[in-house]
Formats: C-alpha cells, structure tokens, sequence
C-alpha cells in the first residue's frame, strides 16, 4: 500500500493465519473497501476459485462474517453482503460508547512511556493519512493508536471485545470520514486522546472518545436508510 501505511512498522504475527481467517479477512478487506457492494451474493464455489481455496474454508469464513456483521444468510441459505443501515450503525456506535469508553479511561489511566511512545509515532502516520486522504491508511493507524492504550489496561477480553466492534464498524467509518471536513475533526479529537494519556487523565480520555463516537452518529446516521424501509 503506498502512502502513509507503507511506512506503518511490520508488527509480527504471534500465531500463524489459517485459510479461514485468510479467507473471511480477504472478504472484509473487499467488502469494507467497497468492492463488494451490499445486497451481493457470494457463492461459494466463486469464492473457493478466486482465492484457491476449496469450498470448506470459504463456508467457514462466510459464518465468521456473519458473526461480524459483513454477511447475511437468506431464508435460503444464500450468502449476502449485508446492507448498511441506520439501526445497525447506532447499535454499534453506542456498544462501542460502553465498552471502548471504559478501555479509555482504564487505558489511559494506566499508560506509561512506551504506550505514550508508540502512540506518538503512530500519530505521526494519522497526520500523514489524513494530509493523503488515505482512508485505508488512516483506519488501520486508528486502531494501532487507540488499541496502544487500551491494552494498557490489561484487560484482554475488554480489549478484545472494543476491537471487534471497531472492526464491525469499519464500513461505516468510512462514511463518517467520507469529507475533508469530518477527516480533520477526526484527528483533532486524536490529539486531544494523545494529550489525555500523555496525562493519564482516564475521566477526560473516556469523554474524548464518547463524544467522538456521538459525533459519528450525529454525522452519518440520518443518511444511513432505515431496516423498516427494505
């Protein structure tokens, strides 16, 4: 990827990727990134020949997405990308509010220099992204940023859980980021998150991320079509 993420640091991985992992994070790559629109239908057999695969891990991978918010199955059993609407994106707006709200302030509260650090570096790529556009850049810098302090708390499950909300909700992190203007709101609350952890300040870092996340509601939501309406 040119841009900012191909200067990101290549962070090892702790176990080796199974087919079905590849599989269900080549799909979310092409469906959070548009390539796959909603309401397609994705056939197995397509899908096993596209990435060389045999049709067992692309069934697996399809349930994992399901799980994650990617994909629906028909009353048929057919598999679709699943449409963006505006319940799904306050229900997972606000989960997240909870839950990353408290990785916040637990986070932040527990920072120390070498979080703080690689915070500080990897501010240095958001700005870089957003100064590009580099949606796929900045996204993937948004997570290494805020999961940097989350797991400070030492709370993994808590952690585990912030992320695959995140992870839900990146199609939808697309829309909020969609104008120049909301890019540049976006880091600016960035900032402010990096402030409040350079001072362990948990109260201000929750508030930080809670309005933020109000503030992509307030920004998308309305534009989003409503379940009731298919």
């Amino acid at each position: 990827m040119e841009g900012a993420a191909a200067n990101l640091p290549i962070v090892p991985l702790e176990s080796r990727e199974s087919i079905e992992q590849r599989v269900a994070r080549d799909l979310r790559v092409l469906i959070s990134g548009g390539h796959l629109a909603e309401g397609t239908q994705l056939v197995g057999r397509d899908l096993a020949i596209r990435f060389g695969v045999s049709q067992t891990p692309v069934r697996a991978s399809l349930s994992q997405l399901e799980r994650d918010g990617f994909v629906v199955f028909g009353p048929t059993g057919r598999a679709f990308v699943r449409r963006l609407t505006r319940e799904d994106f306050e229900e997972i707006y606000y989960a997240r509010y909870g839950l990353e709200g408290l990785a916040a302030r637990l986070g932040a509260s527990a920072a120390g220099s070498v979080q703080v650090d690689r915070m500080s570096e990897v501010l240095g790529y958001l700005r870089q992204a957003a100064d590009d556009r580099d949606v796929e850049a900045y996204l993937d810098g948004r997570w290494m940023f805020y999961g940097t302090c989350y797991r400070a708390s030492g709370r993994t499950r808590l952690v585990a859980d912030v992320e695959r909300l995140y992870r839900r909700s990146e199609r939808y992190n697309r829309l909020v980021l969609s104008t120049p203007e909301r890019f540049r709101e976006s880091l600016g609350r960035y900032e402010d998150f990096y402030v409040a952890c350079v001072a362990n300040d948990g109260v201000l870092a929750e508030r930080i991320v809670q309005e933020s996340l109000r503030w992509a509601v307030e920004s998308v939501a309305a534009t989003l079509p409503s379940e009731s309406e298919e």
